[in-house]
């Protein structure tokens, strides 16, 4: 069998459904993509049209493929130049691909390897194209075409200057030519529409005359530095605003065709794309060139108000609903993106003909014309709209949010009215009174016309849209108070409109200007719209609602506590209810909002949604942005009720969550991770005991250490957490390996990561002092040689520096023999030399107590070095002592400032979040983890050890150990200065000059 027939064959089991020959299909493609000529036969089969047309594009596919991989010269196994140069030959010889998916793979793939060729490497490419668009044979034409604009496009993306100028050089010789063939297509289709031609010649010359565009608008906004300076580029512009009146006209004609003769809307729907095109293009020409827009700011007014706006216009309304949205929309947005640019980049000159053009156009009568419109047709709910209330409520009430306002007319309308009051703002805000007026003086009934609730429901929607424009202009509490909350009473199906309006308003008005007195009017008013028996989206709009109240700085815990119950119990009848997953990601949402609102109140009743959580986890297997946002609930209803949830099938539950979302080898663990290490962490903290199943979990927790990724902090936490939890079993089991990963991923940390691990080792030293230098024993060399060679920030200088103190408190033993290990004669009197240099510049009077507890223990090392720097070891502790000592106001004696009973519950707050053992100084002490972190604080010696009573004794023993001679003879170094403000702390032992002498 010939390489081709065995690659033909490979392709046609790849194109198979049966595993058994796709699998061994897609191993043997594989295997040849990097041999030499495999790329080429790609390209013969796919070429050759008598072959299987599945095969052909299955070829198209795997060649364009390669293409990315293989085609750029330093990619490992790239394609030998020799079969590129024949690839390319191939490429350029037929142009009559007949099934138009492979003629777009073909086209793709050609662009593709444009962009590593073109220019150098493919001169003949553009000729080559430009000539095949100019055959007479229709369907060579439109290949070429095809072809062309997808290099093009490939070439106008590039962005290094080079690339940049040479994609310039290519506009200045195509720009003529597809100038006259985007006209050309054009008017040719308008003669077939005109002469009734055939559906087929009409569609496929309006393709060309779209391609064309395409094209058009890549060479335009990218190939030309200023549009302005070339006259081609300013007529071209001219003659869209023209086209796009004909197309418009054709459009009704072509529709009345298809009306008339009973046609599918194939044609029509072409030619409105068409007229679309042009549209995105005059918006993107105006966003990336708008200087060169200047001069057509005016036709744009005009045009877009005569087709949007205008009365006598016909061209997009039937029957006053328009009936080509998506013009209207590309309308609006290019009034708005003119009047929101922020004139930047557009000069004096250009900027006050800017503003001239905005201020002739908006003048107050068309302004007050505008809005009227907006609000008496655009702002008014559709038949459409409701269909869509009725049949899918979810859906309707579903915030659009992001780019909505690309392509939804509501959204795209709304964002215009709000530029437009941002600019017009004391104009509109006379008119907006002037409706709101007019909608206080319709009085609703039972029986009132839908006419009435429409208009009302337009105004309201205009007025929350421009709520921070209105708040000194409207009084929002009396018009709550005496119509607003009236109008919420009627309970009639038509008046949901003015119900979900409503509740929607005052969700709005909330941030601005709401008096607090009323809100419990509004709370009230919730529950009864969040009732079972009210309409879905009302109930929805109602639960967003009352978030926004909430989430307001004003808010009032108090205030809400008696409407708390029913509310959480009618949010939990709507998550039930609720089908969608959005839906129920946003009603957990607000629900778990309102846990941590209220936790600080009350211990929360959340049993029923405790117990329904895990059938939701079932239901939600394919959302799993639900299933975060059920984390999050959860996240919120433990510190809600301050412990675990019980009973045990929802510990169990929770568990099951957090082994899920943070094992590595789940693939939603990717979706899930960030939620599930915070639900993680908050169960370590408000677990009073250790058990199996939860010390099992830690099982998740080195792979993901290892990962050093941005969940390393809170992987550390969690750590730490379990160590305070129980430091005997989590740490002969975990500890060893954690630790030695911590240390390998040490050479890859920036500063703050590295702080955070050996932060991590000086808790262990803390919590577990006996088997901590057992643990760390391996790695305390590389940290004394460290601090010794003294190459470091200063911050991990100081952590260091630390680790040594604890080392030495804890066993003076173990410090001796690690300085021997480093093998340097004068290890100690460097780090000595280097301590006594660093202790000054250590800001946290803690830490500095524990540097001078430390050297205060070397005092009585027989050893030269400490004598030798005796007067600066006593210098640093003198200076120690002065920070951390107070004066008892009572009793006028000397106390140490550090040491911590359990009446200084607020220091030892704020220690603990010094050390890091909390995430906040004012974390609430009701967790057990706070009492875990309580207890090692106080235990700690820097607050259990008075520095001054330890000093003393030191010295009692060093004099005892070394005779009084020798004793004296090291005070006499210190200076005098130091001798009398240690003085006021211990007694020396020896006659100190008199203050005068001193002076």
């Amino acid at each position: 069998m010939s390489a081709e027939s065995a690659v033909y064959e490979a392709l046609m089991y790849a194109c198979s459904q049966d595993a058994q020959m796709l699998k061994p299909a897609e191993q043997k493609l594989a295997e040849w993509e990097v041999q030499p000529g495999f790329h080429l036969t790609l390209v013969k089969l796919f070429s050759d049209q008598s072959l299987d047309a599945n095969v052909r594009w299955m070829a198209s596919l795997y060649f364009k493929n390669g293409v990315l991989k293989y085609w750029r010269k330093n990619a490992p196994n790239a394609i030998p130049v020799e079969e590129k140069t024949e690839i390319k030959k191939l490429l350029l010889l037929r142009f009559n691909e007949p099934v138009q998916q492979i003629a777009v793979q073909i086209a793709v793939l050609i662009g593709n390897i444009a962009r590593y060729d073109c220019p150098q490497d493919w001169i003949e490419l553009v000729p080559t194209l430009v000539e095949v668009v100019q055959s007479n044979d229709l369907l060579v034409q439109h290949r070429g075409l095809l072809i062309l604009l997808h290099v093009v496009k490939v070439l106008a993306s590039k962005r290094f200057q080079r690339d940049r100028i040479h994609f310039e050089e290519l506009t200045t010789k195509l720009y003529d030519f597809i100038l006259n063939l985007w006209d050309a297509f054009t008017q040719l289709f308008y003669t077939n529409i005109q002469e009734q031609a055939t559906l087929d010649l009409c569609t496929t010359n309006l393709e060309k005359a779209i391609i064309s565009l395409r094209i058009l608008k890549k060479l335009t906004i990218f190939g030309v530095s200023a549009p302005h300076l070339n006259p081609k580029c300013m007529m071209f512009i001219r003659v869209v605003f023209h086209r796009l009146k004909e197309l418009l006209d054709c459009r009704r004609q072509v529709k009345l065709i298809e009306k008339r003769q009973q046609l599918p809307n194939k044609l029509s729907e072409q030619v409105e794309k068409f007229i679309i095109k042009h549209m995105k293009f005059l918006n993107l020409f105006f966003d990336t060139h708008p200087a060169s827009f200047v001069e057509f700011i005016p036709a744009a007014f005009e045009f877009s108000f005569n087709y949007v706006f205008h009365e006598g216009t016909n061209l997009i309304f039937e029957d006053n609903v328009i009936t080509f949205p998506n013009f209207a929309i590309q309308c609006l947005n290019l009034i708005k993106g003119i009047l929101s640019h922020n004139l930047i980049h557009v000069d004096r000159e250009k900027e006050q003909i800017i503003n001239a053009a905005k201020n002739e156009f908006f003048t107050p009568e068309r302004l007050s014309y505008i809005f009227e419109k907006i609000i008496m047709h655009y702002f008014l709910l559709t038949s459409e709209e409701f269909e869509l209330w009725d049949s899918d409520p979810e859906s309707y009430v579903s915030d659009e949010g992001g780019d909505s306002w690309k392509y939804n007319l509501r959204s795209c309308t709304e964002a215009f009215y709000m530029i437009l009051f941002q600019k017009y703002s004391p104009m509109l805000i006379v008119e907006l009174q002037k409706f709101i007026s007019k909608s206080q003086s319709i009085t609703l009934t039972e029986a009132s016309d839908m006419s009435d609730l429409l208009i009302k429901d337009s105004i309201y929607n205009a007025t929350g849209l421009a709520v921070f424009n209105l708040f000194d202009e409207i009084n929002f509490d009396q018009w709550f108070t005496q119509q607003l909350l009236e109008e919420l009473k009627f309970k009639s199906h038509n008046f949901r409109i003015i119900r979900r309006r409503i509740i929607w308003l005052i969700g709005r008005w909330t941030g601005v200007s709401f008096s607090k007195s009323l809100r419990p009017d509004v709370y009230r008013a919730c529950v009864e719209l969040l009732h079972p028996s009210e309409d879905l989206a009302v109930r929805l709009t109602t639960s967003k609602t009352l978030k926004n109240i909430m989430d307001d700085f004003e808010f009032e815990a108090e205030q809400f506590l008696e409407f708390l119950e029913p509310v959480i119990a009618l949010l939990f009848a709507l998550l039930k209810e609720a089908h969608e997953c959005d839906t129920k990601m946003t009603v957990l949402y607000v629900m778990s909002f309102i846990i941590e609102k209220m936790s600080m109140c009350i211990k929360l009743e959340v049993d029923n949604l405790i117990q329904y959580l895990p059938l939701l986890w079932e239901e939600s297997r394919e959302h799993d942005m639900l299933r975060c946002a059920i984390i999050s609930t959860l996240l919120q209803i433990i510190k809600g009720l301050y412990e675990i949830p019980s009973p045990d099938p929802i510990v169990a539950f929770i568990y099951q969550i957090i082994e899920m979302s943070t094992n590595i080898n789940e693939p939603s663990h990717v979706y899930l991770l960030d939620e599930g290490l915070e639900l993680w962490l908050i169960v370590v903290q408000y677990s009073r005991t250790m058990n199996h199943d939860l010390l099992k979990l830690c099982d998740n927790l080195l792979p993901l250490i290892e990962q050093s990724s941005s969940n390393l902090r809170t992987c550390l936490a969690i750590t730490q957490t379990y160590i305070f939890l129980c430091p005997d079993e989590f740490l002969p089991r975990y500890g060893k390996d954690i630790i030695k990963t911590c240390h390998y991923l040490l050479t890859d940390l920036r500063t703050e990561g590295v702080i955070v691990i050996y932060r991590l080792f000086l808790t262990v030293l803390r919590i577990a002092p006996k088997y901590s230098i057992e643990l760390l024993r391996p790695y305390l060399v590389e940290v004394f040689k460290k601090y010794y060679e003294h190459e470091g920030f200063i911050q991990i200088n100081q952590i260091y520096l630390q680790m040594i103190a604890r080392v030495l408190i804890l066993d003076q033993v173990t410090f001796s023999m690690i300085l021997n290990e480093l093998g340097i004669s004068d290890a100690m009197e460097k780090i000595v030399t280097s301590w006594l240099v660093d202790m000054p510049a250590v800001a946290r009077n803690n830490e500095k107590k524990l540097l001078a507890l430390a050297l205060t223990s070397l005092m009585t090392v027989s050893s030269d070095i400490i004598f030798e720097n005796f007067s600066a070891i006593m210098a640093n502790i003198s200076a120690t002592l002065n920070d951390i000592t107070n004066e008892d106001e009572q009793t006028g004696t000397k106390v140490d400032s550090l040491i911590l009973t359990d009446d200084n519950e607020g220091e030892i707050g704020m220690m603990m979040f010094g050390y890091g053992f909390i995430d906040t100084e004012n974390m609430q002490n009701e967790t057990p983890h706070y009492d875990r972190c309580r207890v090692v604080c106080l235990q700690d010696p820097t607050h259990v050890i008075v520095l001054k009573d330890y000093l003393q004794n030191q010295l009692i023993t060093l004099k005892g150990t070394i005779g009084d001679e020798r004793y004296q003879t090291l005070l006499s170094r210190i200076d005098i200065q130091t001798l009398k403000e240690l003085s006021d702390f211990v007694s020396l032992g020896v006659q100190l000059p008199l203050e005068q002498d001193l002076q």
